[in-house]
């Protein structure tokens, strides 16, 4: 009988032992607000506009990096979606050459909604190199309506910072990805 209990005693001990080590090691996972300073520090990071979108939210701080990632491609494509129907309204007043910019810029902006989904699709299987890629297609595509939008005439100023946060937001991600989600760190 006292066997019994011992060996059930050190069983039940051993099972604590890893549930404790399990959750320790998932807590030390998180996201802690000196990792969101450290991302939103970053040279060529919107400071403010990084801070805003991760303040130390519930949701924020129940993240491991990977989550991170995650919830700023989703929100990073909430506002292209949203930015897009912005780009679309304008259309109707814009002729000539503004118009064929336009109708480039909606369809970078479909485009970057495409990688935005593959860009999920990779992080899920920490295809690290893939996102990276998809990211900076967003990057890419962003920067050229930048420079498009800027040529316009009057010039879209609401179209143009929508379109430079989006860019922002392919920036913080890609920190997180180079600083916290590849085991080998080349830029951090």
């Amino acid at each position: 009988m006292a066997a019994y209990i011992k060996k059930h005693f050190l069983l039940a001990l051993m099972v604590l032992f890893l549930l404790v080590v399990s959750s320790y090691a998932r807590f030390n996972m998180m996201v802690t607000k000196r990792d969101i300073e450290s991302i939103c520090n970053k040279e060529n990071i919107n400071h403010s506009l990084c801070f805003e979108i991760l303040k130390p939210t519930l949701e924020i701080t129940k993240l491991d990096f990977s989550g991170l990632a995650n919830f700023l491609i989703n929100y990073q494509s909430r506002n292209t979606s949203d930015t897009l129907k912005q780009i679309k309204m304008f259309e109707g007043n814009t002729t000539g050459a503004d118009l064929k910019a336009v109708q480039l810029f909606e369809e970078l902006y479909d485009d970057s909604l495409f990688h935005n989904d593959r860009a999920l699709k990779v992080l899920a299987t920490k295809d690290y190199d893939s996102l990276n890629i998809e990211v900076g297609f967003t990057l890419a595509y962003m920067d050229t309506c930048n420079d498009g939008l800027s040529t316009m005439k009057p010039t879209p100023q609401v179209i143009i910072t929508k379109n430079s946060e989006i860019s922002s937001m392919s920036s913080i991600i890609l920190v997180i990805l180079e600083c916290f989600l590849r085991k080998v760190k080349i830029r951090c």
